[in-house]
C-alpha cells in the first residue's frame, strides 16, 4: 500500500530544491520528470495524484510549464510566498547561466570561434523548432484527419496572417481563442474528451486543506506590486522592458516554443532591440543552459539595458504565471472542467503551430545558408524527430560540429 505521508518543508528546503531543480533541469518531458523524482518520490513532499493534479492546473495558464508547476506546489505548501521562493528560485540557476552567456557574447561575439558555435546552433535552432511543430502538432491533431479541419483552419489563418501579413502576435493569440470558440465551442464537440478530476484521495489533500490559509496573500501580492510601481517609475527604460516582457508572459500560453513567436515578434519586429539573428543566438542560449526557453528573455534585457535590463525582463516575463497560480489556484478544478476553457485553449494552441511554423521559416531563411548549416540541421533534425536522442547531447554534438567544421 502507498505511503501517504506528507512532509512539510521549510522555506530553506523550497530555496534549496529550487535552485537544484532549476540548475539541472533541461526542458521538455525530462524537466518534468525531474521534478516528479524530486518533490513526490524524494521530498515526499506531496503525492503522486497531487502532482497530476497540479500539471492538470499548469496546461491551461500562460508561461513557462516549470515555473507554474513549481509556482503552484510552492502556493499549496506555503501562500503565496512560497509560491514566489521557489519560483525565484527555480529560475534564478539559468538566469544567472545565460547572463554571464549574454556578457560574452556582446563583448566577443566577433571571434570567429564564437560566429563558427552560433551559427552551427542557429541550424540546430531550426531542427528543434521543426521537432517542436511536429510534436506540439501531435498533440493539437492526433493523427490527419476531417476532425481536426477546424484546428486546420485556425492554424492556416493564423499563420497567413504571421507570415505574410505580419500581424501583431498577441492580436493572433486573441484571434485564435476567437476562433476556437467559434469552432469547438458545442456539445458535440465535448462529448469525448476526458477532463482530469482530483482522485478520490485529493477530496481532502493538502490542495484543499491550504485553501482556507491564505488571508495574507493578497496583501502580500498588493506589497509587492507597490514595490514593483515605485522602482519602475524612476526608469523609463526599465519600464518599457519589464512592460514588455510582462505582456509576453501574460499571453504565452502552452509555454516553451509556443512563446518564441510572441518573443520574436515583440523585441524584432516591435522594438527591434536584437536583430533575427542575434534573437536567434538568444534562443541558442537559452537551449544550452538548463531551465525554460522563455529564459531568453534575460538574454535580450541584457542588450537593451545591461543586468538592470535583464533582471527587469526576466522577472517581467514569469511573474504573470506567478500571479496567476496564486489568484486562481483555488477555482482551477471550476475552471478546467468549463467546455469554454477547452474550446478557447483549443483555438490558441491551433493557433500557436501557425505562429511557430512562421517563425521557423524565418530562423530558416536567416539560419541555413552553407551547406555545413544545412548539414548540421538535417543531422539534428532525425536524431531529434526520428532517434529520440535527448537534445543536450545534441547541443553537445553541435557545438564539437559547429568549431570544427564551420
Amino acid at each position: 500500500m502507498q505511503s501517504t505521508e506528507i512532509k512539510t518543508p521549510s522555506i530553506f528546503d523550497l530555496i534549496k530544491t529550487g535552485l537544484y531543480l532549476g540548475a539541472t533541469s533541461y526542458g521538455g518531458p525530462a524537466m518534468i520528470g525531474q521534478m516528479k523524482k524530486t518533490i513526490v518520490n524524494d521530498k515526499k513532499w506531496i503525492n503522486e495524484s497531487q502532482f497530476l493534479d497540479a500539471m492538470s492546473f499548469a496546461q491551461i495558464l500562460p508561461g513557462a510549464t516549470g515555473v507554474l508547476l513549481m509556482g503552484y506546489i510552492g502556493y499549496v505548501l506555503k501562500n503565496a510566498f512560497g509560491a514566489i521562493i521557489i519560483s525565484l528560485f527555480f529560475v534564478l540557476p539559468s538566469a544567472i547561466a545565460i547572463g554571464l552567456l549574454s556578457f560574452l557574447y556582446f563583448n566577443y561575439r566577433q571571434q570567429t570561434f564564437v560566429k563558427s558555435l552560433f551559427a552551427g546552433l542557429g541550424a540546430m535552432i531550426v531542427s528543434l523548432l521543426v521537432d517542436a511543430i511536429l510534436t506540439l502538432g501531435k498533440s493539437v491533431f492526433p493523427k490527419l484527419s476531417i476532425r481536426y479541419l477546424k484546428g486546420y483552419i485556425i492554424s492556416a489563418v493564423v499563420f497567413t496572417l504571421a507570415f505574410w501579413f505580419k500581424f501583431d502576435s498577441v492580436a493572433l493569440v486573441l484571434i485564435s481563442a476567437g476562433l476556437g470558440y467559434i469552432l469547438f465551442f458545442s456539445v458535440k464537440d465535448f462529448k469525448n474528451i476526458s477532463i482530469p478530476q482530483l482522485s478520490s484521495e485529493n477530496n481532502h489533500s493538502l490542495f484543499s486543506e491550504s485553501l482556507s490559509k491564505k488571508k495574507y496573500d493578497y496583501i502580500f501580492l498588493g506589497t509587492l506590486t507597490l514595490v514593483l510601481i515605485i522602482l519602475l517609475i524612476f526608469e523609463p527604460q526599465i519600464r518599457i522592458i519589464f512592460l514588455t516582457f510582462f505582456k509576453i508572459g501574460t499571453f504565452a500560453f502552452g509555454g516553451g516554443y509556443n512563446s518564441i513567436p510572441l518573443l520574436q515578434h515583440e523585441t524584432v519586429n516591435i522594438h527591434k532591440w536584437v536583430s533575427m539573428s542575434q534573437f536567434r543566438d538568444g534562443l541558442a542560449m537559452g537551449q544550452i543552459t538548463p531551465g525554460q526557453v522563455l529564459i531568453t528573455a534575460t538574454f535580450i534585457g541584457y542588450k537593451v539595458f545591461g543586468i538592470p535590463g535583464s533582471v527587469a525582463a526576466t522577472i517581467g516575463i514569469f511573474l504573470p504565471s506567478v500571479i496567476a497560480v496564486i489568484i486562481l489556484s483555488k477555482f482551477h478544478q471550476k475552471i478546467i472542467q468549463m467546455p469554454i476553457t477547452h474550446s478557447l485553449i483549443r483555438g490558441v494552441l491551433a493557433g500557436f503551430i501557425g505562429l511557430l511554423l512562421s517563425v521557423t521559416i524565418s530562423f530558416g531563411i536567416h539560419s541555413l545558408v552553407s551547406w555545413q548549416t544545412w548539414g548540421i540541421f538535417i543531422i539534428t533534425l532525425v536524431l531529434l524527430a526520428y532517434y529520440k536522442v535527448d537534445p543536450l547531447w545534441i547541443i553537445i554534438g553541435t557545438i564539437i560540429i559547429s568549431l570544427v567544421v564551420i
